[in-house]
């Protein structure tokens, strides 16, 4: 799966934070991404115009149009213009665009971090997965039972260096990964399964500081 990063104004992205803007629209002239570039559950890294990153959410369902005519924008309007929060100029400078992506946005989260990409003057940029500083490892009932975490997919080249955990109550943990398994030697995770009260399912997510350094946060499944 890929993962994007798209650009929108503060207020934007404020409205999106407060829960009121649940669908990102993208309306252009020629085609060009989201337009049959994103699906149903990739990540979404939003980040300001000029500024830093500030929200991630997960593409709920897409809608996609292309050889559109005036008529079809103002239909497509009254559909989406209270999730998209567009006002009347927005809507009337995209009277006359061909292509149209309309992404509802799920579990939206603030955040201070994102991936590396190629700069451009583009608003939307789709990158490979496995730049994203979030790693999202589910927990399985023998993972809680047995006190471990393993984390499949992870390169072998993180696997062969150290890596240093910060935890939730500020303790770093130095470790690394057991030979030709994904699993982290460290055993400790029993009570911190326990003081979060996690459970099959749960997700365990490290977010990455700087190569080799992870904040390391639990947080229960949402639908």
């Amino acid at each position: 799966m890929s993962i994007h990063v798209a650009i929108l104004k503060r207020p934007y992205i404020r409205l999106i934070l407060e829960g009121k803007k649940t669908v990102e629209s993208r309306l252009t002239r020629t085609a060009q991404p989201p337009y049959r570039a994103i699906e149903s559950g990739e990540r979404i890294f939003i980040k300001a115009s000029g500024g830093p990153f500030m929200a991630t959410a997960i593409a709920g369902s897409v809608e996609q149009h292309q050889g559109l005519e005036p008529a079809d924008i103002l239909r497509l309007r009254g559909r989406h213009s209270r999730a998209v929060c567009g006002d009347d100029s927005y809507w009337e400078f995209k009277q006359n665009s061909r292509f149209a992506v309309f992404i509802r946005l799920t579990k939206v989260e603030p955040i201070g971090v994102g991936p590396r990409y190629v700069k451009s003057m583009r608003a939307w940029h789709v990158v490979d997965e496995l730049l994203s500083p979030l790693l999202d490892i589910p927990l399985t009932d023998g993972a809680i039972r047995n006190r471990y975490l393993s984390l499949p997919g992870v390169s072998q080249k993180i696997r062969n260096r150290p890596v240093t955990l910060l935890m939730p109550d500020g303790r770093e943990v130095v470790t690394g990964f057991a030979a030709g398994k994904p699993m982290l030697k460290w055993r400790g995770w029993g009570p911190y399964y326990s003081q979060h009260r996690m459970n099959c399912g749960d997700i365990v997510r490290f977010v990455a500081l700087r190569p080799g350094r992870y904040g390391v946060t639990f947080r229960p499944h949402r639908e």
